[in-house]
């Protein structure tokens, strides 16, 4: 049994932020001059466990998974194909063209606003960390240095953020803390939605 793999439901889960998302992407794309697919899917997972580990949140609010080639963002990983809510493929589409061997370009700019100095910083910390392999050997690294990476068997399969957390040396205190809090602004965001 993996550390860490104490509860067996998911308890904390977050919003998605698809402005805060299409502007991390858009980031990432302006550093890059052309930014690969899965490498970027990839440093958006770094940065969104590096927040959660930092800041006991994430930086796009997407749900986090395991996949054959390591972990991604679920949300984001569909936006890339071309599938999800149709609201948020329109937006994403405004900002993003077709993706042309696997690279992504960027239309439009958006609001960089949108992220802190800190998920700026956490970002570029991710897409250096990223840059030091080759691509082809970066699910590999994935898989030896993410402990909450599980072999979905040519599927997908969750990543509960409280097991990042209990890896990363948060006690069972600081997690319920965190949960409570992400369910409390959870549920302020769907109030605010609602009006």
């Amino acid at each position: 049994m993996r550390r860490g793999r104490i509860k067996s439901e998911m308890s904390m889960r977050f919003i998605f932020n698809l402005r805060k998302t299409i502007s991390a992407v858009a980031f990432l794309a302006q550093r890059e001059q052309t930014l690969d697919m899965f490498l970027s899917i990839k440093m958006l997972y770094l940065a969104d466990k590096r927040a959660l580990q930092t800041w006991g949140k994430t930086i796009t609010g997407d749900r986090m998974v395991s996949m054959p080639k390591g972990p991604v963002l679920s949300t984001v990983y569909n936006l890339f194909k071309g599938e999800g809510e149709e609201a948020d493929l329109e937006e994403w589409n405004a900002h993003f063209g077709e993706t042309v061997n696997n690279k992504i370009r960027l239309l439009k700019e958006p609001d960089i606003e949108a992220l802190s100095e800190d998920e700026i910083d956490v970002l570029d910390a991710a897409r250096a960390e990223v840059e030091k392999y080759a691509p082809w050997d970066v699910a590999d690294w994935l898989h030896k240095t993410c402990p909450e990476w599980e072999d979905p068997h040519g599927s997908s399969r969750p990543i509960d953020p409280a097991v990042i957390l209990r890896n990363s040396g948060r006690s069972e205190e600081e997690i319920q803390m965190i949960e409570e809090s992400t369910q409390t602004f959870n549920q302020i965001q769907r109030f605010v939605s609602s009006l």
